[in-house]
């Protein structure tokens, strides 16, 4: 299910009465804070390691479907040691995982984020490569379990598994059935022990949209935490071509 899910944006209307999981799972990861179809945020991670010392950056986030796939685009602004910093996410074909890219300016050049160093840590954050088009399972692999209260909405509650690219083993998600904001995500790793958790603090409107302004990314096996905010949002101006490797390195 594409990115965490961690934040996400979606059209608000009732659940319809025969929806699959895999399409509440869709409709749940394409719209996640760092996956914005057809908006651009500014955003805030917070991120406090398990001694105390805390991290501050800040990014701009895009997303746009091309070519009927999920395009990500992620830039930092600062700190000034990864202002420039750009990570182009691609939907990847059907089972398999999404195309990362890395621009890094100190080298200027473009490089591709390898298979086996997606389930590392995007950026020194609590979030995941992997994480940043997906919240943790596969559409095709989820089942609807019974539906449950999180954080005192009404959630549907979807279980599946993570694909090869992620460290995650199981995945359980609750997603709110009025607004498609997944309200907490609870990470199993391989050898199924509590791996992370993913929480929603606050929701706030926007246009017709409801949005996880404030959501929390808990490694509970090291004991840091990054909390992502939401600090500006407005339709994306970028066109298909702002999604590209060459479009990176022009910053």
């Amino acid at each position: 299910m594409r990115l965490l899910a961690l934040v996400a944006v979606v059209i608000s209307f009732p659940a319809l009465a025969d929806e699959s999981a895999a399409d509440i799972s869709r409709k749940s990861r394409e719209k996640g804070a760092l996956n914005l179809v057809g908006l651009t945020a500014e955003l805030k991670l917070v991120t406090t390691a398990s001694d105390g010392k805390v991290k501050d950056q800040q990014l701009s986030s895009s997303s746009r479907t091309i070519a009927g796939k999920s395009h990500a685009l992620a830039r930092f602004s600062a700190p000034a040691g990864v202002a420039g910093v750009a990570v182009l996410t691609v939907e990847g074909a059907k089972g398999e995982g999404d195309d990362v890219s890395l621009y890094l300016p100190k080298l200027k050049r473009v490089r591709k984020v390898a298979k086996s160093d997606r389930s590392k840590a995007f950026m020194d954050t609590d979030f995941a490569y992997a994480d940043i088009a997906s919240n943790g399972a596969r559409d095709d692999d989820v089942t609807k379990l019974a539906d449950e209260k999180v954080e005192g909405r009404d959630c549907f509650v979807l279980k599946g598994k993570g694909d090869e690219a992620s460290a995650y083993g199981e995945v359980k998600l609750f997603i709110d059935t009025q607004t498609y904001v997944p309200m907490r995500v609870e990470y199993q790793d391989k050898a199924g022990k509590p791996f992370k958790r993913y929480r929603t603090l606050k929701l706030k409107a926007f246009k017709e949209r409801v949005i996880a302004a404030d959501a929390v990314m808990e490694n509970l096996q090291i004991g840091s935490k990054t909390q992502m905010t939401v600090l500006k949002l407005e339709d994306s101006a970028l066109g298909d071509d702002a999604f590209t490797e060459q479009a990176l390195e022009r910053g």
